[in-house]
């Protein structure tokens, strides 16, 4: 885990490089920055939140009201970002959501990945942790609900080294779903 959040931190760097030149701190010195900036670099559920880090994915079951339990923390890659394209991820079992990040250096985008194994649509927010210019930057982010028994990817052009999805509930009648 933590050579994936020190290569986007890298990639982070490059992006910044042509635009400016940066220092680069030490590697053993970027989580203590990130811890520093209020990021626990840890995949975990806590307060009604599942925080999923680079390069794992959280298999998580919800209580009645929506509260995720965090199930299992699996490293891995997504197909979509693996160099060679393969995926090391399985299907989620019935009654199961997760969710996975990971990052492509040569597509320059972080890539998060949803199963579905629930037979309702699920909707919930994400927010986003990336590095933007050696700094740690938090933002929500749009997406849209789940289909049962479906995957969904999103992209963004940020190098995320972390998503926090919270507010886990069917979709409202007006959110999108994903097609």
């Amino acid at each position: 885990m933590r050579a994936a959040v020190i290569a986007v931190l890298a990639l982070s760097a490059a992006s910044a490089a042509s635009a400016q030149e940066a220092a680069k701190p030490p590697a053993g010195n970027m989580l203590q920055a990130l811890e520093a900036a209020g990021l626990d670099p840890e995949t975990k559920v806590e307060d009604g939140k599942a925080q999923v880090m680079l390069q794992q994915r959280a298999i998580i079951r919800l209580k009645p009201g929506g509260e995720p339990m965090l199930e299992d923390v699996q490293a891995g890659r997504l197909g979509l970002a693996a160099p060679e394209g393969e995926e090391t991820y399985k299907g989620v079992g019935a009654g199961r959501l997760a969710f996975a990040l990971d990052a492509s250096q040569a597509k320059r985008q972080s890539i998060m990945k949803v199963w579905n194994g629930l037979t309702t649509p699920v909707a919930f927010e994400v927010e986003i942790a990336a590095i933007r210019q050696g700094q740690l930057m938090r933002r929500m982010a749009p997406v849209c609900a789940v289909p049962a028994g479906s995957t969904h990817v999103e992209t963004w052009p940020d190098p995320v080294v972390a998503v926090t999805i919270q507010k886990f509930a069917p979709p409202d009648a007006d959110t999108p779903t994903c097609k």
